[in-house]
């Protein structure tokens, strides 16, 4: 059995994105996107539909993504998170990758 890692993703550089599809399907990997990343959501993203494609799971902070008016913009296979259910996820995982 693989590890939980959390790919902490805050930029607009898409290399966080890329490097956790590399994990084989052992490791059980989420994607956060906070921040500006949370324009990496938008349903035309190819990097994360393929991760999605991939298993891995994909959250974006509700906020940042109120804050720049991306609601209607946003897959609705990524799992949508509060601000105080950043700590959680970050807890819920054995290591993690801030990009």
């Amino acid at each position: 059995m693989g590890k939980k890692v959390l790919y902490f993703i805050t930029s607009e550089d898409i290399t966080g994105v890329e490097l956790a599809m590399e994990h084989t399907d052992d490791d059980d990997v989420t994607i956060l996107l906070l921040q500006n990343a949370v324009y990496f959501a938008n349903k035309s993203n190819s990097a994360i539909s393929q991760a999605l494609n991939q298993k891995k799971k994909v959250a974006a902070c509700k906020e940042h993504i109120d804050i720049r008016g991306l609601n209607k913009f946003i897959s609705d296979k990524i799992r949508l998170v509060a601000s105080d259910e950043v700590i959680d996820i970050i807890f819920e995982n054995d290591s993690i990758i801030n990009m």
